[in-house]
């Protein structure tokens, strides 16, 4: 039986164009952030005709949550909260910017170049990897046959495809996806994945 999974990565927000490292922290919607769930929520009704949802689950993060909100009325039912969908836990580094850290330029290389390598008091990259895999496997296990929204991050979905899709090579930077884009995945009764629809932003497109 196949299942399908559709995961959904959250608008911008200010601290994305900050390029400050969220992680459980929050921020809110930049401009652009707020037209990208416009435009989302504009476009659902057809999407879902193309890919019908059964349930819609989202992280416990405000920025997902204020994602997924006006979906539910496509839906018909608000998404459920779900915590293994949150962003990656970085510790001490959440609040950082990218440059700030790249300062430290042996910690950088480490972290670029160790999926092991943890920030104080955070995730590694492989135990992130592992969550996320899990975590997205786990709810299709929960309803074979259907079809599973996941309003989440783009740590979770590029680690995730990075799997599924791409051998578990450590080339997550391939898979991130842009802001409010929508990936669509069968999973099929062997357990492989197959991308129907990967990091597309079509419905942006007036944004």
């Amino acid at each position: 039986m196949t299942s399908r999974l559709i995961l959904l990565r959250h608008a911008e927000t200010q601290a994305n164009v900050a390029q400050v490292w969220q992680g459980s922290l929050d921020a809110p919607f930049s401009p652009k952030g707020q037209a990208q769930v416009d435009a989302t929520a504009h476009n659902f009704p057809q999407f879902v005709q193309k890919f019908p949802v059964d349930r819609a689950y989202v992280s416990p993060t405000g920025r997902a949550q204020r994602t997924a909100a006006p979906l539910a009325k496509v839906l018909g039912t608000p998404a459920i909260v779900h915590d293994p969908l949150r962003e990656f836990d970085l510790g001490d580094w959440e609040g950082r910017s990218f440059e700030d850290l790249r300062e430290n330029e042996d910690l950088w290389a480490r972290w670029d170049r160790d999926p092991t390598f943890a920030p104080p008091n955070g995730e590694s990259p492989a135990s992130f990897q592992r969550r996320a895999v899990q975590a997205l496997n786990a709810l299709l296990d929960a309803h074979p046959g259907q079809t599973i929204l996941a309003v989440t991050h783009g740590g979770i979905i590029a680690y995730a495809l990075s799997e599924f899709l791409g051998n578990g090579q450590p080339d997550w930077d391939r898979w991130e996806p842009p802001n409010c884009a929508l990936t669509v995945l069968d999973r099929d009764e062997s357990g492989d994945w197959h991308g129907v629809l990967v990091n597309s932003i079509e419905h942006l497109s007036e944004v």
